[in-house]
């Protein structure tokens, strides 16, 4: 039961960017859906992933999770969910991992076309390396690959010539550095969204919106870039209306259109709300642009007046967010079996979890492998421990650690890892507590976990932190240039 709910929010600044201030709009709109539902809330600002402070975790709390990366970050916008995932903090709306994912469009439509899902021919331009342009006939739309809000979109970003898509990619590599850009072939036909919402134990699909572009000059692109969303008063905002098409003839269409953005929903394992955006091509055909968690829910977004067009009010829409959390992430858990021992059937499974992570690159896996098979070759004899968590006979995840040779004692972390399917529901803090609990009989209270300082990282020191460990050191440059190590240390 759902008794206190927390409106987790990024702070903001005054004088802030309209793309960044918005998310007080989306807070106004939960709290005045809270309100009408008799549920007490309270509201929490949070910057730099910290998460736990100011939380106060208690049975039947609820976050409503609102939080969006900060400017120049986008990368982060996962990592707070993620940091609740580990937490076992029950919170509205995608996982972790489906916001890791679908904030980046490049894996989004890789991810998407694998599955046989249409989206407009298209892949990452490196200015040093523009094969894509070669690939994919112009004109192309080039953006920012991890932006929302048309952040990266101002202008025009759509370029006729391979000249002026080449210096487009080039500003935005500048102004995003370490951020990829994607360049699309800019489709030339209507654009369509459907916002999703789940309805019990499956997810509606709400009336189709339409962006029409009104008295668009010939040569105007017309695209919902940054000052069409932002920029009250300007041509691109005045003329750019949002309609839900009614015309018959477009039954067929918009009805395939529902299927698409269903499946999205399906393969990127979104839950709770979510948007998805698409565009026809010359044909008509639809194609998927972007699929959005946790996309704006502000009184005036899209998402709302979809909902409104399906006779669906403020409060019904937060009510049916938060039934969805209560199904997903406060039901009854199930029991985490823990054994201190590794079975050569673990290695399949144990390989599979660590890829459909998402997050070890290639090295990171193999080495993970590694232990596993000098556990499973050596035995006893091995230097590697392991504990293996599995939940209704399905290995769930696992961790590893060692005594630190030449210490009395001192003992090593290395690794734990869960199953995405498994994340947000306790197994990683079973793990860790069963973990210091076998480091604490051998005589190794001082307990020490070793990782990246790169951004990808920060929900795992975040979860660190707030499971009482402290960071001892931080060696600059330790694994490569800019990403460090960070050493943290608990004694039990």
């Amino acid at each position: 039961m759902i008794r206190r709910v927390v409106i987790l929010h990024n702070p903001v600044d005054e004088g802030a960017d309209p793309s960044t201030s918005d998310v007080l709009e989306q807070v106004g709109m939960v709290s005045s859906g809270l309100a009408a539902l008799g549920i007490p809330f309270t509201r929490l600002a949070v910057a730099g992933g910290r998460v736990w402070e100011g939380l106060a975790p208690s049975p039947g709390m609820v976050v409503f999770n609102l939080v969006e990366a900060p400017p120049g970050a986008s990368h982060l916008h996962s990592d707070n969910a993620a940091v609740l995932d580990l937490l076992g903090v029950p919170f509205t709306g995608s996982s972790a991992a489906a916001l890791r994912i679908t904030t980046d469009k490049i894996a989004t439509r890789a991810l998407l076309a694998d599955a046989g899902l249409p989206v407009p021919p298209g892949g990452r331009l490196d200015p040093d390396e523009p094969s894509v342009l070669d690939r994919v006939p112009p004109p192309w739309i080039v953006k920012p690959a991890w932006e929302d809000a048309s952040v990266g979109l101002e202008g025009d970003p759509v370029c006729a010539t391979r000249e002026a898509a080449l210096a487009r990619a080039a500003h935005l590599a500048a102004r995003f550095p370490g951020q990829p850009v994607l360049a699309e072939r800019f489709l030339p036909g209507r654009e369509l969204n459907v916002s999703l919402l789940e309805d019990g134990d499956g997810v509606q699909a709400l009336p189709v919106g339409e962006i029409v572009f009104e008295g668009f000059p010939e040569g105007m692109s017309r695209v919902v870039g940054y000052e069409a969303k932002w920029q009250e008063g300007s041509f691109e905002c005045e003329h750019t209306v949002p309609r839900f098409p009614s015309d018959p003839a477009d039954a067929g269409l918009l009805d395939r259109v529902q299927r698409l953005a269903l499946a999205a929903w399906r393969l990127c394992g979104l839950s709770g709300y979510a948007r998805v955006d698409l565009r026809l091509d010359e044909a008509g055909e639809p194609h998927i642009l972007e699929v959005n968690g946790n996309p704006c829910i502000s009184s005036d977004s899209g998402f709302l007046r979809a909902a409104r067009q399906a006779g669906l009010q403020e409060e019904d829409v937060v009510r049916r967010i938060l039934e969805a959390t209560q199904r997903e992430r406060m039901a009854p858990r199930a029991a985490v079996d823990i054994r201190r021992r590794l079975d050569p059937a673990d290695r399949a499974p144990l390989a599979e979890l660590i890829r459909a992570t998402g997050f070890f690159n290639a090295e990171e896996v193999d080495v993970a492998l590694e232990l596993v098979d000098d556990r499973l070759a050596q035995g006893e004899d091995s230097h590697y421990r392991f504990l293996v968590g599995e939940v209704a006979g399905e290995v769930a995840g696992y961790a590893c650690w060692g005594p630190i040779p030449g210490t009395a004692a001192a003992a090593d972390l290395y690794w734990i890892v869960v199953h995405p399917g498994h994340q947000g529901k306790g197994t990683g803090a079973a793990l860790l507590a069963a973990t210091e609990a076998w480091m604490a009989e051998e005589g190794r209270p001082r307990v020490y976990v070793e990782t990246s300082t790169r951004d990808q990282y920060a929900p795992t020191r975040a979860f660190y932190l707030a499971c009482g460990y402290e960071v001892a050191a931080e060696l600059a440059d330790f694994y490569a240039p800019g990403d460090g190590k960070a050493v943290f240390l608990k004694v039990l």
